[in-house]
């Protein structure tokens, strides 16, 4: 893709075009509204206000209706949540060093996007991870612990139960992975992507 199409897809035309300098990128990594790493930026707020808003509800809810070892499951949430929260403001705070980048900008963003790329890479297997660990330690702890399930095991062993809910849990990944990968490339491996090409971009037509 030419230059000059990326910086009209992010409506920055009004970069002189005739050197692909260090203040060029600058000024397309500082347009609020239509840079990519503005809307990997907006794009992390809004996941971050729905896991918050999800999790707690979810915490709180098991904390009121749920005791003993089935409050394990709101633990279990919170430490996710926390983990998230950690992986949030890492992730935040390099969006915002890649937008405020200074010295030699082509070096540092490389570097930077090297990082970034990690984590997405991190986020889609530890997300689509967390769907059977959860399941599992959820159905096993509700199975063994809920006073409506203690009647069933005298049906069915656990082992058995927990063998029918690992297949269960294996297939459902499947479709799981894959919608996880779409998710997490529409929100952020896409603009990653449109980054690299301008800073590729940018070095090809300096050389």
């Amino acid at each position: 893709m030419e230059l000059d199409q990326l910086k009209e897809m992010w409506g920055d035309m009004a970069i002189d075009k005739r050197d692909s300098s260090n203040e060029e990128i600058q000024a397309i990594l500082r347009k609020k509204s239509k840079s990519p790493i503005a809307k990997m930026k907006r794009n992390l707020f809004n996941e971050m206000l729905v896991v918050v808003v999800l999790y707690s509800a979810s915490i709180i809810y098991y904390f009121l209706k749920f005791e003993g070892a089935i409050l394990s499951i709101a633990w279990m949430m919170l430490i996710t949540g926390v983990l998230y929260m950690i992986y949030y403001f890492r992730k935040q705070k390099l969006l915002h060093d890649m937008e405020c980048v200074t010295g030699e900008v082509k070096s540092n963003l490389q570097l930077q996007l090297r990082t970034l790329e990690k984590y997405i890479w991190l986020y889609l297997v530890l997300g689509t991870l967390l769907f059977p660990v959860i399941l599992l330690i959820a159905g096993a702890l509700v199975f063994l612990y809920d006073p409506e399930f203690q009647s069933s095991q005298a049906v069915i062993p656990f082992w058995k139960f927990f063998l029918i809910l690992f297949v269960i849990t294996t297939i459902l990944t499947i479709p799981v992975y894959f919608v996880n990968k779409w998710y997490v490339r529409k929100l952020y491996g896409q603009h990653a992507d449109k980054l690299k090409a301008i800073v590729n971009e940018m070095s090809e037509e300096q050389n």
